[in-house]
């Protein structure tokens, strides 16, 4: 009998083991690559002149290519998708389209960076002149302003001004008028200048950064342009990840801009193989192809061989 007892008293724990085991084998956390990360659409910029359901094919395209050495979905989109991934039109973005406007062929390479450097140095000494010059015109203006509110302030006192004396005035007047439109004229074309260099600034140093060149500044509106460029960036904090994209030329360029991002979503970080798309840059006209630096890291971020 009390052997019977101690065989019926094992039961309980074999089954709360077996339980215990089946619970971890089901809840537990999934491991790196085994289930797919959601992804959601949120905000896009319009002026970069895509839709939603354009950009979400272009997202899908970019998540494909870490699918395709795995033989398996890694990301999905779904409405309530944990990543965010959205298009956000900032200075950078502006600042190329501004100089296609004016005709500027912008490439990223070094010859583009060369040719860029001397514009930016010829078109900073003229508008350097033209400041000058304007300022001291600006000056004299505001002297004759001065002079002339002076002397109509006098004539009130007196009690009145002669016909002679009113004409004269009235000359002066529209003298004063004119010139002072023709110095907002040059003002107005001074300040076109100046978001034109601003926008060369941006675009020199996001060139020079990708080749390791020099960089410009220009103080004209506030200070040194350009901390480190980013096209794309995701981040997490806390059960937030969200990936945005600032800056792209083109549909291969987004989608290489995304192919990275995504793949530090998947956890992978920087390498130092020049021509893998998880390099610390990204640089225009480059292939969004995987390298075999890309797949390795890819592979054995998801402990696979």
């Amino acid at each position: 009998m009390r052997a019977e007892k101690g065989s019926i008293g094992l039961k309980p724990i074999v089954f709360i083991i077996i339980l215990a085991a089946l619970l971890l084998l089901f809840f537990r956390p999934a491991g790196p690559c085994e289930k797919p990360l959601t992804y959601r659409i949120g905000a896009v910029d319009e002026r970069f002149g895509l839709s939603r359901e354009e950009f979400s094919r272009l997202v899908a395209k970019a998540a494909s290519v870490w699918s395709a050495p795995m033989v398996r979905e890694l990301f999905r989109e779904e409405p309530d998708g944990k990543i965010v991934i959205s298009l956000v039109y900032d200075f950078r973005q502006e600042a190329s389209e501004k100089l296609k406007q004016l005709n500027y062929d912008i490439r990223h390479t070094r010859a583009t960076y060369e040719e860029l450097k001397v514009r930016f140095e010829t078109l900073k000494t003229e508008f350097d002149d033209k400041k000058q010059r304007l300022e001291e015109d600006l000056g004299a203006f505001n002297r004759q302003v001065r002079v002339f509110n002076e002397e109509n302030e006098t004539v009130r006192r007196q009690g009145g001004v002669s016909e002679e004396d009113y004409q004269r005035l009235m000359r002066e007047k529209e003298n004063l008028n004119a010139n002072q439109s023709q110095l907002q004229s040059r003002q107005a074309e001074l300040n076109r200048t100046a978001e034109t260099l601003n926008s060369m600034a941006v675009v020199i140093n996001e060139i020079a950064r990708e080749h390791n060149l020099g960089t410009v500044t220009y103080r004209e509106e506030g200070g040194k342009l350009g901390d480190e460029f980013q096209k794309g960036q995701y981040a997490r904090k806390g059960l937030k990840e969200n990936i945005t994209v600032y800056q792209f030329d083109g549909e291969k360029s987004l989608i290489r801009v995304l192919v990275h991002e995504l793949g530090h979503a998947l956890g992978l970080s920087h390498n130092d193989y020049p021509h893998a798309v998880m390099h610390r840059l990204v640089p225009d006209g480059a292939s969004y192809d995987l390298t075999p630096a890309d797949i390795a890291a890819l592979k054995a971020r998801c402990g696979e061989r």
